[in-house]
């Protein structure tokens, strides 16, 4: 009696064992850590990349934590282009995005959006192509596991308008 005991107890065992290495096994890549520190608060193995290229290893879950129209400093008027602090859940990342933007050309200075860590004052920044007319562009990522950013961002015409636009901290 005691062996059959044992042998079904073993049984048990590696049927348990079993279970658990397919259930760990098939880890996707959406709940495996694909972002670090390497230094933390600092320097991360995902900063300053695209979060096209990064995208796929995180699941595809970026969102859009908040969105800003631009304010035209001389004016007052929020009718400028929308900045969005962009975040990925699965990777803790963010980054700046810009919509309905412009580039610079012969008489204009273009827009550009920054993504801001506030715990090592990191900065990623990205340009509007030049002569870009309604774009939309992003920075590469920044890793924020516990710390905060911002995104910010300025359009210049050249001729006197200018438009600044900024979002809470997350």
């Amino acid at each position: 009696m005691y062996s059959r005991l044992k042998a079904a107890l073993g049984v048990l065992a590696l049927s348990a064992m079993a279970t658990t290495a397919t259930i760990v096994g098939s880890a996707t890549p959406a709940q495996a850590a694909v972002c670090n520190w390497i230094t933390p608060g600092d320097q991360s193995n995902c900063d300053n990349v695209d979060p096209d290229v990064l995208g796929p290893s995180c699941g595809n879950d970026a969102r859009s934590v908040y969105t800003v129209r631009m304010r035209n400093i001389h004016t007052g008027r929020v009718d400028g282009p929308y900045v969005d602090l962009r975040y990925s859940p699965n990777c803790r990342t963010v980054w700046g995005r810009i919509r309905a933007a412009w580039g610079p050309d012969q008489d204009q200075f273009g827009c550009s959006v920054t993504i801001h860590r506030n715990s090592d004052g990191e900065n990623l920044s990205k340009q509007v192509p030049y002569g870009a007319t309604n774009a939309t562009v992003w920075t590469n990522v920044l890793y924020d596991a516990n710390v905060s950013s911002l995104v910010f961002a300025a359009c210049d015409t050249g001729v006197g308008t200018r438009y600044e636009g900024i979002t809470p901290n997350y």
